[in-house]
């Protein structure tokens, strides 16, 4: 019986990262240097203005978290799972 190698939801995140990472980094790049429209768009998604704040008198947690999407991330998603299906 052979066993094939499967991969694993981690190996799928690690490549979204990766992509994510590379796509937003190429993203405000292009906007930078670039007249075109479409990369100078991006919005953001998340908590706006405060996070959450939890005061539990000895130790003050503060939650929030804020996504900037731009042209380039979503290229560089759909790369991360074009490469995750491939290799």
């Amino acid at each position: 019986m052979r066993r094939g190698r499967t991969k694993g939801p981690w190996s799928l995140f690690l490549f979204l990262m990766a992509g994510i990472i590379v796509g937003s980094t190429v993203g405000s790049i292009l906007a930078k240097y670039s007249d075109a429209e479409l990369f100078q768009q991006s919005f953001t998604l998340g908590t706006q203005g405060m996070p959450a704040v939890l005061d539990l008198i000895v130790i003050k947690l503060s939650f929030g978290l804020s996504l900037t999407i731009n042209f380039g991330t979503m290229l560089g998603i759909l790369i991360g799972i074009l490469l995750y299906y491939r290799y």
